[in-house]
């Protein structure tokens, strides 16, 4: 499998092994600490000098599934007042987007969290796969106190990282390249170094996501340009895992 435009790998392989094991974790949250004293205002995408554009898409949201006619014509609740949808503008930065997307409010409070917004504030080209708040909420469940616990830090920090890939990978670029491979996925580098498997799903044509482990997941939607790159909506959450 083709790995291509891998960012820098902060850990070691022998932490990159350990998975999602508290070992790693505690390792990779202790390599994190010591990157946080870096100054990242040089890497900031500059508004001032970023052309602007006057095209945007709507994001997914599942808040509108949320809303009621009203009765009578007299909204009585919250959810009787219809909300409009959330655009993405294509000239703006990955974390403007994302932060504005009420989707992602958890994916972004995570990311925040474990500081790796600047990650995603850069020149770029960056690829992400966002998870929506359903899917964080799912993915957290499954460890008591959830992924924002302290203790979780370094597991939390690792499945971000896992979310992020280097390189302007649009919908476009992913299929044309497959096809190219005829028809066979491709491997995307994450953050961290793990390997994010790409193909396409011959009888529907979707693009679906994939761990070393077999688990998968599909896109929510199509992509979204950004300034700096592309962002997804995905709609499960994928874990690291070792081969």
């Amino acid at each position: 499998m083709q790995v291509r435009f891998g960012f820098p790998s902060i850990l070691s392989g022998k932490s990159r092994a350990s998975g999602l094991k508290l070992g790693g974790s505690l390792f990779l949250g202790l390599a994190l600490a010591g990157c946080h004293g870096t100054d990242w205002s040089h890497n900031y995408q500059d508004s001032f000098e970023t052309p602007a554009k006057t095209s945007m898409s709507y994001i997914p949201d599942a808040v509108a599934k949320a809303f009621v006619e009203p009765k009578n014509n007299e909204p009585s609740t919250p959810v009787a007042y219809q909300r409009p949808a959330t655009p993405s503008y294509d000239d703006r930065p990955l974390d403007e987007n994302i932060g504005a997307s009420i989707e992602l409010a958890n994916y972004m409070a995570a990311l925040r969290a474990v500081g790796l917004v600047p990650w995603i504030t850069g020149p770029g080209p960056i690829t992400v796969f966002a998870i929506p708040n359903e899917a964080m909420e799912k993915l957290s469940s499954r460890w008591p106190g959830g992924l924002m616990a302290p203790a979780m830090r370094g597991q939390l920090t690792h499945i971000l990282g896992y979310t992020i890939v280097s390189g302007h990978w649009d919908e476009k670029t992913i299929r044309k390249t497959i096809a190219r491979r005829h028809g066979q996925g491709i491997g995307l580098k994450t953050l961290y170094g793990d390997i994010l498997s790409v193909h396409v799903e011959p009888q529907t044509g979707a693009i679906l996501l994939n761990n070393p482990a077999g688990q998968t997941t599909r896109l929510w939607g199509h992509s979204f340009p950004q300034s700096n790159g592309v962002l997804y909506f995905t709609q499960d959450a994928l874990i690291p895992v070792s081969r």
